[in-house]
């Protein structure tokens, strides 16, 4: 047997690979498969997988055209490459799915993948998700979009969901809107990170709502820049500090007493509320009042009418 750039050669058999069409073709005229990609020279599966082509079955042809597809394959791609009628697809995969040797991935319009490959995906996923909290041991988790681009770039979104549903079953990892982790995983803080983190929240704390800036605040911890900056995200994910605006952050007890005052001052002297009455009710600047009230407005406690406020 051997392997020419364009030809393969059996004994009794001649089989041609046009590379540079869409079709594998067997002496000279039967269509093995419509559509095919072009293999690399000397790749030992491709006679084994031609083989599968021209005398399997239908099951074992899905099988090893979806072997051979890592990243999935939806119906309409299988009738392309084989001619097949749109029921005798789905009755093939529902035939290697009950085998274990397919997983259906979506059935409107029906998405399969190899059962390996899916598995191979599944090791992918774990391998990343630990690879990121190794190297980032004060972060809580990876953002989904940035998993599936490690894991799973180039595949269906279907593949990776389905993967992720995996890991998820096996109460590998816990999926919190967009953050993944490993599950069980708790932020183990260094002693002069766990200082760091108390003096961020105390300093914002104590300064009420006349809040000092934020790269001010980092720049006196006992740790560089960067790790400073993750606990800040830290308190931030944990709501002990909110983000007002890109300049401002709060502690939360400090806008719970203003909530507070607020609801004092509308049983006092009704719902309507100036910005000049905001100011002197709060003791606060313009640079710090007008953040507040728009972050007041978004968390609806008060409502923007004119230049005054509503207190809701």
């Amino acid at each position: 047997m051997r392997l020419d750039d364009a030809v393969l050669v059996l004994p009794g058999d001649r089989f041609i690979l046009r590379q540079f069409s869409p079709v594998v073709t067997i002496g000279g005229g039967c269509v093995l498969e419509a559509l095919a990609a072009r293999h690399p020279q000397r790749d030992a599966q491709v006679i084994p997988y031609l083989l599968t082509l021209e005398r399997g079955n239908r099951e074992e042809i899905l099988a090893a055209m979806a072997a051979a597809r890592p990243q999935g394959l939806e119906l309409a791609q299988i009738v392309a490459r084989t001619g097949w009628l749109e029921s005798e697809v789905r009755e093939a995969a529902a035939r290697l799915a009950e085998a274990g040797a397919l997983r259906v991935l979506g059935a409107e319009p029906l998405v399969v993948a190899s059962a390996a490959r899916l598995a191979e995906c599944v090791a992918r996923l774990r391998a990343e998700i630990e690879n990121f909290h190794k190297a980032n041991p004060l972060v809580e988790g990876i953002p989904k979009e940035d998993l599936r681009a490690r894991a799973a770039s180039g595949l269906r979104p279907e593949l990776f969901r389905a993967a992720l549903d995996e890991c998820m079953a096996a109460g590998e990892v816990i999926v919190a809107g967009d953050m993944i982790k490993r599950a069980g995983r708790e932020i183990a803080l260094r002693p002069e990170e766990a200082r760091a983190k108390e003096q961020i929240a105390r300093e914002f704390a104590r300064a009420g709502l006349a809040v000092p800036p934020v790269q001010e605040v980092l720049a006196r911890l006992p740790v560089e820049a960067p790790r400073a900056q993750k606990l800040l995200q830290l308190l931030l994910r944990e709501r002990v500090l909110v983000k007002v605006s890109e300049e401002l952050v709060f502690h939360r007890d400090s806008l719970e007493r203003l909530r507070e005052l607020l609801g004092h001052y509308k049983m006092e002297n009704g719902a309507r509320l100036a910005i000049a009455a905001f100011k002197e009710l709060t003791g606060i600047s313009r640079k710090y009042a007008i953040p507040l009230l728009e972050h007041l407005d978004r968390e609806r406690v008060t409502r923007r009418e004119g230049d005054a406020r509503v207190i809701l």
